[in-house]
């Protein structure tokens, strides 16, 4: 008899076991974060619209920063033309013929070219060192907003998608 009282108690437990995953399967599936950075467990999520200034100020910090790359590479480039320039003027002084007015006025015209290029750089570099100052307080906005910050994929997702 003790084998009788047994059966209904397996069929019981067998009974559980098939309805623990359904009430698994109705539970509500956590949500799938991404983050910038390591991400601050615990910490809220970003917005949906806190999100999207985050994409759009990392899109402007990646562009603007390629665009300055290309921009102080060409500075440097027409800085080391005007050194080197500025070189050669040099040199050609100390062999200037100083008794012919022709070599005079030619070495005159060069300096005052160098000079022009001079003052045609320092003009691009105030543009220039205002864009890198810009760039450089998106960059700690971009720091303080979004780094480090976790966010919903979903939301990523439904921006990538336009929404």
């Amino acid at each position: 008899m003790p084998s009788h009282r047994l059966l209904p108690v397996c069929a019981l437990v067998a009974g559980l076991a098939v309805l623990a995953p359904a009430t698994r399967a109705q539970a509500p599936a956590p949500k799938k974060q991404g983050s910038f950075g390591s991400g601050k467990p615990g910490g809220p999520l970003l917005t949906r619209d806190e999100l999207r200034a985050c994409f759009a100020l990392q899109e402007r910090l990646r562009t603007g920063s390629d665009a300055a790359a290309r921009e102080r590479d060409a500075l440097e480039q027409e800085k080391a033309e005007v050194v080197r320039q500025g070189d050669a003027l040099k040199e050609r002084l100390a062999t200037l013929d100083r008794s012919s007015q022709e070599a005079v006025d030619k070495y005159n015209a060069d300096a005052r070219a160098r000079d022009q290029r001079i003052d045609a750089l320092e003009a691009r570099l105030a543009p220039f060192n205002q864009k890198a100052e810009a760039l450089a307080a998106d960059r700690a906005t971009w720091g303080r907003s979004c780094e480090n910050r976790r966010y919903d994929e979903i939301d990523e997702i439904q921006i990538q998608r336009g929404k």
